[in-house]
């Protein structure tokens, strides 16, 4: 799959933030091709360390984290930081509206080339 973004534009800055070490290698093996930086949390507090160390364009979160609640956090992520892209990783949407507050659903057990052609859409 290429990636298409515009000239001009810098490379996408991702965040992948999850419970779960072997969410977070999938995550990596799958966006390895992808162009930018890409960056990896296990919990909130980490996620808040590397977003102070430089703003995220993309950050996709697991749901439950050791420290706190990945939708919270990408709450947070949209007032600090209102154009990243957020997207929350898990195998059921919450039952409150995402669109409404800016929030993707990207479907922890969709087909690897699905979670791709998402990644690729949010930067």
């Amino acid at each position: 799959m290429a990636f298409m973004r515009e000239p001009s534009s810098p490379p996408p800055s991702f965040l992948f933030v999850d419970a779960d070490p072997r969410a977070l290698a999938a995550l990596r093996r799958l966006s390895r091709h992808l162009p930018g930086d890409k960056r990896f949390a296990l919990g909130v507090r980490e996620a808040e360390r590397l977003m102070g160390e430089a703003a995220p364009s993309v950050v996709v979160c697991g749901y439950g984290l050791p420290d706190g609640d990945g939708l919270c956090l990408l709450n947070c992520v949209r007032a600090r930081h209102p154009r990243a892209a957020c997207a929350l990783h898990t195998t059921h949407p919450p039952s409150r509206g995402l669109r409404e507050e800016g929030i993707t659903w990207m479907d922890r057990a969709a087909p690897p080339q699905q979670v791709l052609a998402l990644l690729a859409s949010l930067s």
